[in-house]
């Protein structure tokens, strides 16, 4: 299985513009508490934005709930991961596969109940491609333009 090894060592530039992506989609949805970028080995790539929640623990239960779901999306024969949502009676938890070459990342995010759903969902997908731009090297700014 890859894992996030290479993405960890990003230059500083990179890095700080892929934090600026992260930060500016958790500013932009209300009652997100928590937003991390993760390699698919369970390492926060990133800080997470938010206040809620520590980085590390966040990205490794990342890693550890993706592969589960993925492991059940192959046995029914249902194509690669994209999301995996959790809900429960305080928020919504919010999972992302992000298929980046040379290696795959994930995003979670945390939000509280005052979240919409598919608005989070549209949000993170396109907090998504703009991060997967910035490591291919395209450049998206943090509005997604």
């Amino acid at each position: 299985m890859a894992d996030g090894h290479d993405v960890r060592r990003l230059d500083p530039v990179t890095r700080e513009r892929v934090i600026r992506h992260l930060q500016a989609f958790a500013d932009d949805i209300n009652g997100v508490r928590s937003a991390v970028l993760a390699s698919v080995d369970g390492f926060a790539l990133v800080p997470a934005a938010g206040t809620h929640g520590n980085g590390e623990r966040l990205a490794a239960m990342t890693s550890a709930m993706l592969a589960l779901a993925a492991a059940v999306g192959r046995e029914l024969a249902l194509g690669e991961l994209e999301v995996l949502m959790l809900e429960a009676g305080e928020g919504k938890v919010l999972m992302l596969a992000l298929p980046c070459t040379p290696v795959p990342l994930l995003l979670m995010t945390a939000c509280d109940a005052t979240c919409v759903t598919g608005k989070v969902l549209w949000s993170a997908k396109e907090c998504g491609r703009n991060i997967m731009a910035e490591l291919s090297g395209s450049r998206a700014d943090p509005q997604g333009t």
